[in-house]
């Protein structure tokens, strides 16, 4: 996760010279924080890979914050490598037998869908760190899951996404489509359609989750808000 730092401009393709001008401007400008243009398109990845995750948190704030990008910049997402290895080189002697009722929430949510919950996360050395039950399930249904990457001295974090609802008439509906995030610590197992209670510069509200994610990295775990409670309740999406 973390591993690179895409870069999306609006230019004006009249005027190539000063294009690359401006974009050699921020090549230099990245080299501060420790990133470097890796040679592939808009790509930038970290110049010392063990300090991915501060570089890469720095460089997203340094183009939002500079000054002369701020008609400039269009997007900066971040990259992270996905399948960084094969599922039977992971390593789960760590792990312990996970509650049967975890497991069956998951599972119901799978055959429901035919998609897992969420990714499965190892450490540098293959370690399993999150998603016990989706390799299980993979292992069990003989899938192919999303595999990242986060290093065991960096915190990780799960993260719901999705958009606010209210309930009306007995029902939930979607107050707008703006998707928000927040970060999971709850006990109660979550997947897609779960509606949770969370904490929003206004106050309490009700979300639905349209994503499951990961955030790692200290400065990036510390930019979200918790989830409040879970509300023991699902939509259809």
């Amino acid at each position: 996760m973390n591993d690179g730092l895409c870069v999306f401009l609006h230019l004006d393709e009249k005027q190539p010279e000063e294009n690359e001008k401006l974009i050699e401007r921020i090549d230099e400008l990245l080299l501060t924080v420790g990133m470097k243009y890796c040679g592939v398109g808009n790509m930038y990845i970290p110049v010392h890979t063990e300090e991915r995750d501060r570089a890469v948190f720095l460089a997203v704030q340094l183009l939002r914050e500079t000054e002369w990008l701020k008609d400039i910049l269009a997007a900066t997402p971040i990259a992270s490598l996905k399948d960084v290895c094969p599922l039977d080189s992971i390593l789960t002697e760590n792990m312990t037998e996970p509650d049967k009722e975890k497991m069956r929430y998951y599972e119901e949510y799978y055959n429901a869908s035919h998609k897992l919950p969420h990714a499965i996360i190892i450490d540098e050395t293959k370690q399993l760190r999150d998603g016990y039950i989706s390799y299980l399930l993979a292992r069990k249904y003989k899938l192919k899951p999303d595999l990242y990457e986060a290093f065991s001295n960096q915190p990780l974090k799960k993260l719901v996404i999705g958009t606010h609802v209210k309930l009306c008439d007995g029902k939930w509906k979607r107050k707008g489509r703006r998707k928000y995030s927040w970060i999971y610590t709850k006990k109660h197992p979550v997947v897609p359609g779960d509606i949770l209670q969370v904490n929003t510069k206004h106050g309490l509200d009700f979300m639905c989750v349209e994503k499951i994610d990961y955030v790692t990295g200290r400065e990036f775990c510390r930019t979200y808000k918790r989830v409040k409670r879970h509300m023991d309740m699902r939509i259809e999406l």
